[in-house]
C-alpha cells in the first residue's frame, strides 16, 4: 500500500507539470533539404502584403538541418506566405497561401534539373 500511495503522488505530480495546452496547429518544423544554406525564413499572413516579414531563423539554416518555427497566440489563422533567402544568391522563394494547419513539418527541397525550390509537406 505504501508503494501504491507513493506512485499515485509521482502520477498526480508529473501530471500537474505537464502542460495543459496543446501546441499551436500552426506551429511547424523547418527541414532543409535543398543542398543549400538558408539565411532568411519568414512567414507572414497573407492580409500583410509582401513587404512585412521577420526572420524566424536565430542563424544561418545549413542543409540537413531544421528549425521549428512557433507561432504566437496574436497571429491568426491558418494560410500563410512563406519566404526563403538563400545565404549566397540573391534569389528568393516564396510560396503563397500555404496553410499551415495541415501538416507539421516542411521538407524544402531544390531540383538542379529544373531550378526550382520546392516542399514536401508531412
Amino acid at each position: 500500500m505504501k508503494y501504491f500511495l507513493s506512485a499515485l503522488i509521482a502520477i498526480g505530480l508529473s501530471i500537474a507539470a505537464t502542460p495543459s495546452f496543446a501546441a499551436d496547429a500552426r506551429n511547424v518544423t523547418v527541414v532543409n533539404e535543398t543542398g543549400y544554406a538558408i539565411k532568411f525564413l519568414g512567414f507572414n499572413a497573407p492580409d500583410d502584403g509582401l513587404d512585412e516579414w521577420d526572420n524566424e531563423l536565430d542563424k544561418v539554416l545549413q542543409n540537413q538541418a531544421s528549425t521549428y518555427v512557433e507561432f504566437d497566440d496574436d497571429d491568426e489563422g491558418c494560410v500563410w506566405n512563406i519566404r526563403v533567402d538563400w545565404q549566397n544568391y540573391e534569389e528568393a522563394v516564396l510560396w503563397k497561401n500555404v496553410n499551415l494547419c495541415k501538416f507539421t513539418a516542411l521538407r524544402l527541397r531544390y531540383d538542379s534539373g529544373t531550378k526550382t525550390t520546392s516542399f514536401v509537406a508531412e
